[in-house]
């Protein structure tokens, strides 16, 4: 873990919380406005010591990203003919005893207030509590705003998303939006 944390003190970042004692959980990572998100946010997962695994799309999956993204250990999903991956997630989380599995619901690096709402279907079905997982650019610091595990009301949860979000700076302001309301696409 030395290594990891003196990597992200060499990009300047710091970790302001430790991860929450659960075995498993979704962990929701934002703001997503740059390649960057990955990197530093695998590095704080690392420094974390948390088994997981980054969700992304399967448009990543082409030479030569495939390469960087594997190394990140993450997993293909979305749009992937003949799989679900709600329930491709599902299958992760239930196949282990500790797993934790990051995904960027914002979905691209384009500005959205609807961010695709698979990160809560995942948790519910998976009976696991959502982690709100940052990086601030702003403050150069990663870390965990909160732990949801309230998850009968999907605007409630999004609710919540909004006001822990709120206040952090992305890489790319401009391109962060907080969520409103669950869906796709740009509005």
């Amino acid at each position: 873990m030395r290594i990891w944390r003196f990597l992200l003190k060499i990009l300047g970042y710091k970790i302001t919380t430790s991860f929450p004692e659960i075995p498993k959980s979704i962990i929701v990572f934002a703001p997503h406005t740059s390649y960057w998100d990955a990197v530093i946010g695998k590095l704080v997962m690392k420094v974390w010591g948390v088994p997981h695994h980054f969700l992304g799309k399967k448009e990543l999956f082409r030479f030569p990203m495939v390469i960087i993204v594997r190394l990140l250990g993450v997993i293909p999903i979305r749009g992937i003919k003949g799989h679900n991956s709600i329930y491709d997630a599902v299958n992760v989380l239930n196949g282990k005893d500790r797993m934790h599995l990051a995904i960027c619901p914002e979905g691209g690096f384009a500005p959205t207030n609807r961010w695709n709402p698979g990160f809560y279907y995942m948790a519910v079905k998976a009976q696991v509590p959502i982690v709100v997982a940052y990086i601030d650019y702003g403050r150069r610091e990663g870390g965990v705003k909160g732990v949801i595990t309230d998850l009968s009301d999907l605007n409630k949860v999004y609710q919540q998303l909004s006001e822990m979000y709120r206040g952090v700076t992305a890489r790319h302001p401009e391109c962060f939006q907080l969520p409103t309301r669950p869906g796709g696409g740009k509005k």
